[in-house]
């Protein structure tokens, strides 16, 4: 394929990319703000709201890596994108009528959750179609990881920017918007389409393709402490990131636009961290880096637990964010580089399972201990734990040790 040809297959999935980060980034806002400042519900509760989202992943997410590895991801990931835009339809529609309440909230977020589960793997499976050479193969990679992941964070800030006008434009015109560029997103992935190869005579079981694909993940130790790692990031980080903040903000006095600027500092941080990748590159040592993430990441937490100012409070979610981001893409790099092509969908999948699927849990645990003792306290024992983990891992080894090389392959 021509130079001209990847990079216009490379613009498409940048842009179906910025437009369902688009809607996530108004969804990160909407959904919780709704629960907390429209339908005034608990701490416990919002746990719930937030984890439905993420809940059907624990059940779904390795299904949708073998729907992407059967299928064309592209067609894939266009049909979850419409699916997301039918379930905002359905809550724009329901605003008409009445304020939601919490089941409403449940149901939506169940939807939200089942697409999504199908949107992420054939989504991060379409990198490889637009990987642009730049120097050895594994460098071409990393590079393009560094793009979709500018491309999420871009998206999501856009987003989160416009989700700030909450107080101003209201549910509907945000809701609408999250629409569009759903719709706009559908559209891009379709295009990215190939032609349809010969269909196979019979094929394995559902089963049985899942379990070839964390065989792959375990004969692989830096995969294998890889998603062990991301498996705890989302019980801990996550989890303390959708329940505590939103409580946070509130504690704060300061309404959904304080709310909105706290993610869009993150938000910031992510943009700024990425940025710096894109011109430094990842390095030869990505699972050092994820390391030293998971270290920073709990001495953010503890400072943040210590109570700081409305204007340190930003600033340490924006150092958050670029400790975020250059986590997660160091880790998706690792798992495009590692994954064999026919095993990748169901790889990711694996990785996003363990990342979002212990973020439900962590959630519901978040909301739990938030109703009975501070969100501070909640975000003490993160550090702690966060602290704890970096020492195993730094122990063992595997990330540690993983290097890239030339010759298009891994040291590990």
């Amino acid at each position: 394929m021509s130079v001209s040809a990847l990079a216009a297959r490379l613009h498409k999935f940048l842009l179906g990319y910025a437009g369902t980060s688009l809607a996530t980034g108004l969804q990160i806002i909407l959904l919780p703000w709704i629960a907390v400042a429209v339908v005034n519900l608990p701490p416990l509760q919002l746990g719930w709201v937030q984890a439905s989202v993420l809940l059907p992943n624990l059940i779904l997410l390795l299904f949708g890596g073998v729907v992407a590895d059967r299928r064309d991801s592209a067609a894939v990931a266009a049909l979850a994108c419409l699916g997301l835009a039918v379930c905002h339809i359905a809550l724009l529609l329901y605003f008409d009528i009445r304020i939601p309440n919490l089941a409403v909230l449940l149901l939506y977020g169940v939807g939200l959750g089942i697409c999504t589960a199908f949107l992420q793997p054939a989504r991060d499976n379409l990198v490889q179609r637009g990987v642009r050479p730049v120097g050895e193969r594994s460098a071409g990679i990393q590079h393009t990881v560094t793009w979709m992941m500018l491309a999420q964070y871009g998206g999501q800030a856009a987003g989160m920017l416009l989700a700030s006008r909450f107080d101003h434009w209201g549910v509907v015109t945000l809701l609408s918007l999250q629409i569009i560029a759903l719709l706009l997103a559908s559209a891009f992935f379709y295009a990215l389409r190939l032609p349809a190869p010969a269909p196979q005579s019979r094929q394995p079981p559902s089963m049985a393709l899942i379990r070839d694909g964390f065989i792959q993940v375990w004969q692989r130790p830096p995969l294998r402490e890889l998603v062990a790692l991301v498996g705890f990031n989302g019980f801990v980080h996550i989890g303390v990131f959708l329940v505590v903040l939103p409580l946070l903000a509130n504690e704060y006095g300061r309404g959904a636009s304080y709310y909105a600027t706290l993610q869009i500092a993150f938000i910031a941080g992510t943009v700024t961290a990425t940025v710096v990748m894109l011109r430094r590159g990842q390095g030869a040592q990505p699972g050092r880096g994820i390391l030293m993430c998971l270290l920073y990441s709990a001495a953010l937490l503890i400072g943040i637990s210590l109570g700081p100012t409305r204007f340190g409070l930003l600033l340490l979610c924006f150092c958050w964010g670029a400790v975020a981001a250059a986590s997660a893409a160091l880790g998706r790099a690792i798992v495009q580089l590692l994954a064999p092509e026919e095993f990748r969908s169901r790889i990711i999948s694996i990785y996003q399972l363990s990342l979002f699927g212990s973020a439900a849990l962590g959630a519901l645990g978040a909301g739990v201990l938030s109703e009975y003792a501070a969100p501070i306290t909640t975000l003490a024992w993160a550090g702690v734990l966060s602290l704890a983990a970096f020492v195993v891992l730094l122990l063992s080894g595997a990330l540690r040790r993983l290097s890239v090389v030339a010759q298009e392959k891994l040291d590990y």
